[in-house]
C-alpha cells in the first residue's frame, strides 16, 4: 500500500509537468477524454471543439432554465442533439468541398458537386436517416421537458395558492406571517416576503372586483348610449335616466349591462308551465 509520503511526493511531481511539448505528443492529447460534469461519463472532444460545445450547452441549458436532475439532464440531451446535427450537417458541406478542391471556377464546381452527389449517394442518404433519427429525438426530448416543467409549475401554483390563503388568515388574526422553513411535498420553496406582497395583491384584486361588481353600469363602462359618466354618477340605483330608452338594442356589453341592471326580470329564467 502506497504510504501517505510517497503520496504526497507524486502530487508534488505531477504539479511540475508541463505536459507535452512535442509536436507528436500534442497531437497525441488533444483529444484527451475528459468526464462531463452533468452525466458523468467519458467524453473526448478536441481542445478546439471543447470550448464551442461548452458555450453550447450554456446557452441552451440558460434558455430552458431547467431545475432539478431530470430537466438538466434533458436540457443537456437537447444541446448535445443540436451539436450531433450541426456536425453532421457541417460533414455534409465538407464531403461538397473535397470534391471542389481542384475548382478553378463556378462551372467546374458545379459539376464537382453533381460528381460528388453520384458516387457520394449512400453516404448522403444514410447521413439524412440519421438526420431524421437525430431531429426526432431532439423534439422528444424538447417535449419531454415542457411537460416535466408544466407540471412543477403545476404543483408550484397548488402550493404558493396554498400558502397565501395561510398568510392571509394570518393577517385576520393580526399576527406576521412566516414561511415555513421546510419545502412543501411538492419541493416549492417560498419566502415570507414573497408570500406577504402575494397575498396583498390577492386582497386588492378581489376589493377592486367587489367595487366593479356594486358599481352602475354607467359608471364601470363609462361614455355609452347612457351618457357622460359624470351625469349619473350620483343618481340611485335602480332609477333609470331620462335619456335611457325603454328599449336597448345591440350585442353591446354596455347594452347588456345596462338592460339587465334596469329590467333584471327579463333575464330570470323562464318557469315551465
Amino acid at each position: 500500500m502506497t504510504s501517505q509520503k510517497q503520496l504526497d511526493a507524486n502530487r508534488a511531481n505531477a504539479k511540475k509537468s508541463t505536459g507535452p511539448r512535442t509536436d507528436d505528443g500534442k497531437a497525441i492529447t488533444r483529444l484527451n477524454a475528459v468526464r462531463d460534469n452533468i452525466t458523468g461519463q467519458i467524453v473526448t472532444l478536441s481542445e478546439e471543439d471543447r470550448p464551442v460545445f461548452e458555450k453550447l450547452r450554456a446557452e441552451h441549458v440558460a434558455d430552458l432554465k431547467p431545475q432539478g436532475v431530470s430537466e438538466l439532464k434533458l436540457a443537456d440531451a437537447i444541446a448535445w442533439d443540436t451539436w450531433r446535427l450541426d456536425r453532421l450537417r457541417a460533414t455534409e458541406m465538407n464531403i461538397y468541398a473535397q470534391g471542389a478542391e481542384n475548382a478553378t471556377n463556378d462551372l467546374e464546381t458545379a459539376e464537382a458537386y453533381t460528381e460528388t452527389y453520384r458516387n457520394e449517394s449512400k453516404r448522403f442518404e444514410l447521413m439524412s436517416l440519421y438526420e431524421q433519427r437525430m431531429t426526432r429525438s431532439l423534439h422528444r426530448n424538447r417535449e419531454a421537458l415542457r411537460e416535466l416543467q408544466r407540471e412543477r409549475e403545476r404543483k408550484l401554483r397548488i402550493d404558493k395558492r396554498e400558502e397565501v390563503l395561510l398568510a392571509r388568515f394570518e393577517d385576520l388574526k393580526d399576527l406576521p406571517y412566516r414561511a415555513p422553513t421546510e419545502p412543501s411535498p411538492n419541493g416549492s420553496v417560498f419566502s415570507s416576503e414573497e408570500t406577504t406582497k402575494a397575498a396583498a395583491r390577492q386582497r386588492s384584486m378581489e376589493a377592486a372586483q367587489y367595487l366593479l361588481n356594486t358599481k352602475a353600469p354607467w359608471v364601470k363602462y363609462g361614455f355609452s348610449g347612457a351618457g357622460s359618466p359624470d351625469l349619473f354618477a350620483e343618481l340611485p340605483y335602480r332609477t333609470p335616466p331620462d335619456c335611457i330608452p325603454p328599449k336597448i338594442h345591440g350585442v353591446s356589453p354596455e347594452s347588456i349591462a345596462l338592460r339587465k341592471f334596469y329590467h333584471p326580470e327579463e333575464f330570470e329564467p323562464r318557469r315551465r308551465r
